[in-house]
């Protein structure tokens, strides 16, 4: 199916391909949040124990370059990882500690899940998220607060803006009550905060992606707002909590 010149650069791919890397060092802080909030992981040192278990640590044993490992001229390539792997461990935790969802006792180095924690495992949401629902809830948030901040959630980051659906979106707030800022209409969360008032208002939306994005963003809204309704009754938040089911009944 090819050319003669070009068989043999094929055949290369096809018999010798490029390794599969890991991703994990990217998603690790909520993966540990989450083995953390089970139980599975209650020292520091669990947390290196469990890595080395993982194909991560066995890619970043045959290409440390791509994980960022710089080769220690002094010493040899375990020490390199050992260091490599307390290093990242110790930035997650510092991550999870400071979104409140892990207390960690350095004397003993020991951890333990808070209730934000759990929620962010149970809920399957970011930590930074977690951290975001927990600073901006108060006791008497509106309605119109309330998807605000629900569509500031990390997990709408990865909704896509197409081009020109600046255009479109510029157009939606229009239809829509509540104002979002028109400085930002290429911003996946005012897209989702729209896509939310659309669908609320039985808005017509304008083209057939519209439609998709609109079932994606709904499904994603459930898990958050349970979620945020978690947090407001840890909380305290009666109102808060009835507005919050107030939502979650006109997504439904």
């Amino acid at each position: 199916m090819v050319s003669e010149e070009k068989k043999n650069f094929y055949k290369k791919f096809l018999y010798e391909p490029f390794p599969v890397e890991s991703s994990l060092a990217g998603q690790i802080t909520d993966h540990i949040n989450a083995e953390i909030a089970s139980g599975t992981l209650q020292k520091f040192q669990h947390c290196i124990d469990y890595l080395t278990w993982t194909y991560f640590f066995r890619r970043l044993t045959k290409n440390p370059a791509y994980y960022g490992l710089k080769n220690d001229i002094m010493g040899n390539i375990a020490d390199s990882i050992n260091k490599y792997l307390r290093q990242l461990v110790a930035t997650t935790i510092d991550k999870l500690v400071r979104a409140g969802c892990v207390e960690y006792n350095k004397e003993d180095e020991s951890l333990l899940p808070t209730t934000l924690g759990y929620l962010a495992s149970f809920y399957y949401l970011s930590h930074e998220t977690i951290k975001y629902l927990g600073e901006k809830l108060t006791s008497k948030t509106r309605i119109d607060e309330l998807i605000g901040i629900l569509s500031n959630a990390k997990e709408f980051a990865g909704l896509p803006v197409r081009h020109n659906e600046d255009v479109l979106n510029e157009a939606l707030t229009h239809l829509v009550p509540i104002k979002v800022p028109k400085h930002d209409l290429e911003s996946p969360h005012v897209k989702s905060n729209l896509l939310l008032q659309a669908h609320f208002e039985r808005c017509p939306l304008p083209i057939t992606d519209y439609i998709t994005d609109t079932k994606s963003v709904l499904d994603q809204s459930i898990r958050i707002i349970q979620g945020m309704i978690d947090i407001s009754c840890h909380k305290g938040f009666l109102q808060t909590t009835m507005n919050l089911i107030h939502i979650i009944q006109m997504i439904i």
